[in-house]
């Protein structure tokens, strides 16, 4: 009987050791922002810059709609959310044709699972606020909570969250700027 017993405890105790180091064999995932790992792009004018450091700039028009670049995330397999507790982001930013904006951009970091398209099915993680014509975005959005499988990451502008600016025409030259440098998932 304590043969067995300690059979027994050994048993739940390499399975306890083994769910501790499963658990944390997550590493954290750091996005690669290249040509080669571009998902999808839209309302963009021209073709993003691939900086040697590793960043995209790409500039969103109000006329198109607003704009943004999305990234595979590890490969092809994604990851999930729930392996996650945070995701670090930062992203420079200026607007472009306006002098002095009347309303400032907002900046959507999205993600999308299997099925979705550039334009259908994105959930956005966080909305961001700029508080000037020109700045950088450092940030750290809590994951807490969120699961299922994330495929591709990016950053967009939706041009409906600034309508009003530019010629007041509503048909719109304004554009901004946008220059991510790194997008991190950290279990």
């Amino acid at each position: 009987m304590r043969k067995l017993k300690g059979v027994l405890t050994g048993l739940v105790l390499v399975t306890f050791i083994s769910a501790v180091f499963a658990k944390s064999a997550v590493e954290p995932v750091k996005v690669v922002l290249s040509e080669a790992n571009l998902w999808g792009t839209d309302a963009t004018f021209a073709d993003g810059v691939y900086g040697t450091d590793g960043s995209v700039t790409f500039t969103a028009m109000y006329k198109y709609g607003g704009g943004g670049y999305t990234f595979n995330i590890n490969g092809k397999t994604g990851i999930n959310l729930k392996d996650y507790s945070t995701l670090e982001i930062e992203f420079d930013y200026e607007t472009g044709a306006w002098e002095k904006p009347s309303v400032m951009p907002k900046f959507g970091v999205k993600y999308w699972g299997a099925g979705a398209t550039f334009f259908n099915g994105g959930q956005a993680l966080d909305w961001i606020d700029a508080e000037s014509p020109k700045g950088t975005v450092k940030k750290s959005i809590s994951l807490k909570g969120k699961s299922g499988k994330a495929l591709r990451i990016g950053i967009v502008s939706n041009s409906w969250q600034w309508e009003g600016n530019g010629d007041g025409s509503n048909t719109g030259d304004d554009t901004v700027i946008i220059k991510v440098k790194s997008i991190k998932f950290v279990p």
